[in-house]
Order: C-alpha cells, then sequence, then structure tokens
C-alpha cells in the first residue's frame, strides 16, 4: 500500500519540479515529478485539465499530423496538434486557438471528446483530453523560437505507410490511436 506523505517543490519556472514523499509498507519512497500545477497536496496531483489533444481530418477524411522540433529528443516528431488550456479557456476554446496558432487552420467542430487521460505518468501529473475535431483551410507552418511546427495534410494510406517506417519517431497517443483507427 502507499500513503501519501508530502509535497515539496525543488525547482520553478515554467515546469515545476516537485518531490513526493509516500510511506511504501513502512519504507519512505521519494518520487520526482514535474507540473505546470502549484502542488500543495495529493489533491493537487491530477486535479486539472491542462491540454487538449486534437485528433484532427479535413472533410475529405485526410488525418492533420504536425511534424514538430522537440528539444527534448532534438528531433522533429510527428504528432497530433496540441496545446495547453489557459487559465479560464474551455478544451473547445482552447482547441480552436492552438490549431490557429500552431497550423493556421480553422476548428470546423468537435466530433467526440474522448475520456481525459494522464500523459506521460512516470513524469509528470499532466491531464489532457483528446479531441476528435473537423477542420479545413489553408495550412502554414509555426515557427518562433520555443515551436518549429510543420502541419501536413495525409492520407489514410500515407499515415499507413508512415506507421511502418522503422525510424518513426512519434507520440505514443498519435501512434496507438492511428494503429487503431487503420488497422496497423
Amino acid at each position: 500500500m502507499r500513503e501519501f506523505k508530502g509535497v515539496r517543490q525543488i525547482a520553478g519556472g515554467f515546469l515545476k519540479k516537485y518531490e513526493l514523499t509516500y510511506d511504501a509498507d513502512g519504507r519512505e519512497v521519494k518520487w520526482e515529478v514535474i507540473s505546470l500545477n502549484d502542488l500543495q497536496s495529493e489533491k493537487d496531483l491530477a486535479s486539472n485539465l491542462t491540454a487538449v489533444e486534437l485528433i484532427a481530418r479535413f472533410p475529405d477524411g485526410d488525418y492533420l499530423l504536425c511534424r514538430e522540433f522537440r528539444f527534448a529528443v532534438n528531433d522533429f516528431v510527428w504528432e497530433f496538434p496540441t496545446g495547453m488550456i489557459e487559465k479560464g479557456e474551455s478544451p473547445e476554446d482552447a482547441a480552436r486557438r492552438e490549431l490557429r496558432e500552431e497550423t493556421g487552420l480553422e476548428l470546423v467542430r468537435v466530433d467526440r471528446a474522448l475520456p481525459k487521460c494522464c500523459y506521460s505518468v512516470g513524469l509528470t501529473d499532466q491531464i489532457i483530453v483528446p479531441l476528435i475535431v473537423t477542420v479545413r483551410g489553408e495550412m502554414r507552418e509555426c515557427n518562433d523560437a520555443y515551436e518549429a511546427i510543420r502541419p501536413c495534410k495525409l492520407s489514410p494510406a500515407r499515415v499507413r505507410a508512415l506507421l511502418r517506417d522503422p525510424e518513426l519517431k512519434m507520440t505514443e497517443t498519435c501512434l496507438m490511436y492511428l494503429a487503431g483507427a487503420l488497422g496497423e
């Protein structure tokens, strides 16, 4: 059994680093996590929606995937458009804003909201809501000091080929959704 004993912030900034302390059957166990939230107690862990992930398709059935440079892997990674939910913003409002900022595209509609899910659960308390959406418009790249995003309109056949690439770098949720949706 694990009993929560405390939380202590050990680094600040946009991402905050915390040390969690637990009693694990009489042994003290410490675990470090990264959070966007201000953590004061166990009730604060995974308590807020922090991001949206857009499983986006065009009206013709093609997928919107982004190749985004990710500093942590020093390379471009295939993923669905994803972004932070700002304070006071609904997931749909965040989806609309992030889609426009990162790709230049317009959100036509939210077709379905999937259940909230944990993201990188061994490292962070981040909770995201995946939204299946329909998009339209003219794509444009997003390039600034922190983001290099190349949106791509890909047919299901092109996505299937991509999933067979042994050098593929893709986020887990993107890979799992596409593999399931396309029977790969």
